[in-house]
C-alpha cells in the first residue's frame, strides 16, 4: 500500500534542472512496482507551470498559454517525442531498480499517544480526543478509535505530513462526550508492528479532578507554611544562643544563682 506512495515523494524531485528563467522536473509514478510507470516531465518559467510531458498520453500537454507554441513544436517532432518515452525505462525503471531495495527493507515504528481538548468551541461539553502517530515508515497506516471495545465510524483523519526526515505524521480525532467508567482506544497497524498496538485513555470524573486538584493546593499549601514554620524554628534558635553564652558567664563567675 505504502511502496507506490513512498516512490512517488522520493522520486518526484529526482531529477531536476534549473536556470535563471525556467527549470524542469521529472516524476515517476508507480503502480504494483514497475508493472505500471507514468512519467511526467514538468517545465517552469518564473516558477510558473508552463507545460508536462506525460507518459501515458505520449504527448506534451501545454498548462498555460505561454506554453502552447512550444507543445505545438513538441508534439511534431517524433524524434523528441520518442526521447521522452524512452526516459520511463532510462530514468523512472532504472532509478526504482536501484533504490527499491531500501524501502522494502526500511521499517520505522510509529510513536502513539492520545491528547484529550475540553472546551471545544461548536461542543462546549464534548471532549475532542486526538490520536497522534508520528515518526513511522513506511506510508501505509491504518488508525481506529474504540469505545469500550467498539469502535467509532466518525472520526476526522489529517493528511499525511512528511517530516521531511523519512518519516510520516498524522492525526485521527475523535469528537465525543465521556462518562465515567469509559475505556477509549486508538489503535494502530503498521507494517512495523508485528500486530495492532493500543493506547487507552479514559475520563476523570468532576470528582476526581476536585481531588486531584485539593491534593496539588494541600501539597502547596503544606509547603508554604512548612517553610515558614522551618524559618522561624531557625530565627528563634539563632535568639537562643547568645541567651545561653551569657547565663553560662555569669553562673560562672558568681558561681550559679543565676536563674
Amino acid at each position: 500500500m505504502g511502496s507506490c506512495a513512498d516512490w512517488r515523494r522520493f522520486l518526484r524531485s529526482g531529477r531536476e534542472s534549473e536556470s535563471e528563467t525556467g527549470s524542469t522536473r521529472s516524476e515517476c509514478h508507480f503502480s504494483n512496482g514497475t508493472q505500471r510507470i507514468r512519467m511526467l516531465e514538468r517545465h517552469f518559467f518564473d516558477r510558473q507551470e508552463l507545460l508536462y510531458f506525460d507518459s501515458d498520453r505520449g504527448k506534451f500537454v501545454a498548462v498555460a498559454e505561454l506554453g502552447e507554441p512550444e507543445v505545438k513544436r513538441a508534439n511534431q517532432d517524433k524524434d523528441v517525442l520518442r526521447s521522452e518515452m524512452a526516459d520511463v525505462d532510462r530514468f523512472c525503471r532504472v532509478s526504482y531498480e536501484i533504490v527499491d531495495p531500501f524501502f522494502q527493507a526500511r521499517r520505522v515504528q510509529p510513536k502513539v499517544k492520545i491528547t484529550p481538548t475540553d472546551n471545544i468551541e461548536s461542543s462546549p461539553h464534548n471532549t475532542l480526543l486526538i490520536c497522534t502517530v508520528g515518526s513511522f515508515f513506511p506510508a501505509g497506516i491504518e488508525i481506529k478509535w474504540f469505545r469500550n471495545g467498539k469502535e467509532e465510524p466518525k472520526v476526522w483523519t489529517t493528511d499525511l505530513i512528511r517530516n521531511g526526515d523519512w518519516t510520516f505524521h498524522i492525526e485521527v480525532m475523535l469528537e465525543t462526550k465521556p462518562e465515567r467508567g469509559d475505556v477509549y482506544t486508538c489503535q494502530v497497524e503498521h507494517a512495523s508492528f508485528e500486530g495492532p498496538v493500543t493506547v487507552k485513555w479514559e475520563p476523570q470524573s468532576d470528582s476526581a479532578r476536585s481531588k486531584m486538584w485539593t491534593g496539588i493546593v494541600g501539597i502547596v499549601l503544606g509547603l508554604v507554611f512548612g517553610a515558614t514554620g522551618l524559618a522561624l524554628y531557625l530565627k528563634n534558635k539563632k535568639g537562643e544562643a547568645p541567651k545561653k553564652a551569657a547565663k553560662g558567664i555569669w553562673e560562672g563567675l558568681w558561681g550559679g544563682g543565676i536563674g
